[in-house]
This record gives structure tokens, C-alpha cells and sequence, in this order.
């Protein structure tokens, strides 16, 4: 895929016209990073992990709130936090030991939910944004993202889409979910099979690092979310049924969201169903097989219709959200800080996203 005229000069113009922020992400040289530590929201987020840190308490980690560690996380590396800055880095590291802890030890409940949680929650999810913040060298994270890529990779080249059993046989399963209860042989061991989008952004981060055979692994992994029979998975990907704890069965993981470009028309698709839209293009925009799918291509035709005359963009405000208590993981946090009150506000953060997609795709 070629490079779009004016995508350098996009550079440009959003060095001359964006705050700090994408400023800072997008000089090569990091010159300003005092600079960006002087932002408001820069320092409201970094206060939130600083306060973690020095209590040594991990806390909530998954869920949509903007107090659980991976929205901050996420957060963070969008506002172009990184390992270069050792007073972040130095907030991250009771994050690494308890993740070493993690990887070293069993799951403490071997019953319920609790086994799924050791591995997605305490391990994947909590490792999914520090590649992405620089942390690619660290033990836990490599074996991490070794596993999960193994894992994936077994399931994926099999590109099978038949993931549920018949949950009507299995006991206190609600009759609506009763179709789709997804195969207990995926996450026997409390390591779920299934990819999701933590597991792309972990992949994401590490791709540059990963030795050749891996990152084929992880091109096959990505490529299974456009074969033919991804769309016959629900959009909350499936309940997963683990019985033993207060409850036996729970959707604890989200499919990622493909709009249907080849079916669907423009003007039909609700305004919900486009917000993680540009986010999904952009994680999925580092991998080759992403690039290549005919998904993508027409996923990039529809952002291209918000290009204006100058080489910039402007998407609608429901693409672009910045919503308090949202996931960053789904486009809710989309924002890197520029004042909303600006009248280019719009305009740059449109600019921005896009010319990072086309940063990676012409890498």
C-alpha cells in the first residue's frame, strides 16, 4: 500500500499546530520530555500509576474504569509516556516484579474463574501496554508474549471457528447463552485460546524484537481474524464456563469489533458500532497480514472519506471519543491531550491517528 500524498507535510503541520503531546511522540529526538511532563493530563494520569506504585498495590486491573490499571496503562502510552523516561519507568517497575511473581507462580484458586483470571488479567492484560511503553526486555514480558504466542498460533492455523459446545447439557447456564458457551477444551488450563485485543497490542509492541519464526506466528494469529467463519463468532466473542466460584459461567473477553464494509453501507453503520474503528485500524495497521486483508483496505477507504482538501482529517466527534470511565482498548481514550477548546482540536487528532497508521503501513 503506498504512502498518500502529504502524509510528510501532516507531519509538519502537526509539529507546528499540536500540543506537547503529539509533539513529543512525534519528534524523533524526545527533546521536550519537561515539557511534557508539565501537561495537566499528563501529570493527572502519571499520578494515578505513581500512586500505585508507592503503595505497591496493583489494584483493579481489568474493566472500563479509569482507576483500573490498564486503562492507565493505555492511557499513558498514548500520551507517549516510555521507558525513556526514568522517572516513568521508575513508577513501572513494582509492575514487572509483580509480574514476574505472576509467571511464577501457580493460580491460587484452581477452581472457577479464578484460574482464567491468574493468566488474562494478572499476566496478559497487565503486560499487554508495557512493550508499547518500552519495556520489551524484561523477562516476565518476553515469556509472556512467548506463551501467548504459542498458545494462539496452535489454535489459529487450525483457522477454526467452531468454538462453541451446547451449553444446554452444562448446569446453571442461562437459556440465552445456552448457544454460545465456548468449548471448556479453550481455556482448559486457565490460558484462553482465543485472541483478543490485549493480545494484539502486546504483539504489537514486541513485533520489532520478535525473531523471524515468531513474528510468522503472529502474522498467522492476526490473519485468522479475517477468515470466513470469524463473523459466525458474537460480537461478546462467547461465555466461558468455569464452575466452583460464586458464578459458572461469564463473557470475560471481547471479540474485536470488524465492521462489515463488504455488506454494510456507509451510511448504515450506528455510531456506537464506529467508535473502536480508527483504534482497530491503527493496532491492526502493524501487522502485515492486517495490511493485506481486503478488510483493511476497505476499512482505510472509509477513513479516507474524511480527508479534506488540505491533506488533513476530520473524522466525527464519535470517532475520535474521549470519554471518562472508557475503555482505551475499544477507542474510548482517544484524545492525546490536545485542548478541546481549540478549533483545530478536530482536526489534529484526526490527523494524528491517520498519520500514525500510515507511518506503520509504509514502514
Amino acid at each position: 500500500m503506498e504512502l498518500v500524498g502529504g502524509e510528510n507535510m501532516n507531519t509538519s503541520w502537526l509539529l507546528e499546530n499540536a500540543d506537547i503531546p503529539i509533539r513529543y511522540i512525534l519528534d524523533k529526538e524526545k527533546r521536550d520530555i519537561e515539557e511534557l511532563f508539565l501537561n495537566d493530563e499528563v501529570s493527572s494520569w502519571i499520578s494515578r500509576i505513581a500512586e500505585r506504585s508507592e503503595a505497591n498495590n496493583i489494584g483493579d486491573i481489568h474493566g472500563s474504569h479509569d482507576y483500573r490499571m490498564e486503562n492507565i496503562l493505555g492511557k499513558c502510552w498514548i500520551l507517549g509516556l516510555s521507558k525513556q523516561s526514568d522517572r516513568f519507568a521508575e513508577h513501572i517497575t513494582f509492575i514487572l516484579k509483580y509480574i514476574e511473581r505472576q509467571i511464577q507462580s501457580a493460580p491460587v484458586n484452581e477452581s472457577g474463574f479464578g484460574r482464567l483470571y491468574h493468566y488474562r488479567d494478572c499476566q496478559k492484560v497487565l503486560c499487554s501496554f508495557l512493550p508499547l511503553l518500552g519495556f520489551c526486555d524484561e523477562h516476565a514480558v518476553k515469556y509472556i508474549t512467548n506463551q501467548r504466542i504459542n498458545i494462539l498460533y496452535e489454535f489459529t492455523r487450525q483457522m477454526r471457528y467452531a468454538i462453541y459446545i451446547d451449553g444446554s447439557i452444562l448446569k446453571s447456564v442461562k437459556k440465552d447463552w445456552q448457544p454460545y458457551i465456548i468449548n471448556p477444551d479453550l481455556y482448559a488450563d486457565g490460558n484462553i485460546s482465543l485472541p483478543d485485543m490485549h493480545d494484539l497490542l502486546l504483539f504489537a509492541g514486541m513485533y520489532p524484537y520478535l525473531p523471524e519464526e515468531d513474528r510468522n506466528k503472529v502474522e498467522t494469529i492476526v490473519q485468522w481474524f479475517f477468515g470466513n467463519g470469524y463473523s459466525s463468532i458474537i460480537r461478546r466473542y462467547g461465555y466461558f464456563y468455569a464452575p466452583g466460584g460464586s458464578y459458572s459461567t461469564k463473557a470475560i473477553i471481547f471479540k474485536l469489533h470488524l465492521l462489515d464494509f463488504q455488506n454494510g453501507r456507509d451510511d448504515k453503520f450506528e455510531k456506537g458500532a464506529l467508535v473502536s474503528l480508527l483504534f482497530n485500524v491503527f493496532v491492526l495497521s502493524h501487522f502485515k497480514s492486517a495490511r493485506e486483508s481486503l478488510w483493511f483496505t476497505l476499512a482505510l477507504d472509509y477513513l479516507e472519506q474524511y480527508k479534506c482538501s488540505s491533506g488533513h482529517y476530520r473524522f466525527p466527534s464519535y470517532m475520535i471519543t474521549e470519554k471518562r470511565d472508557s475503555y482505551v482498548i475499544m477507542g474510548g481514550h482517544m484524545n492525546v491531550e490536545e485542548n478541546r477548546k481549540k478549533k483545530l482540536y478536530n482536526e489534529i487528532i484526526s490527523t494524528y491517528w491517520m498519520e500514525r497508521i500510515y507511518q506503520n503501513i509504509n514502514i
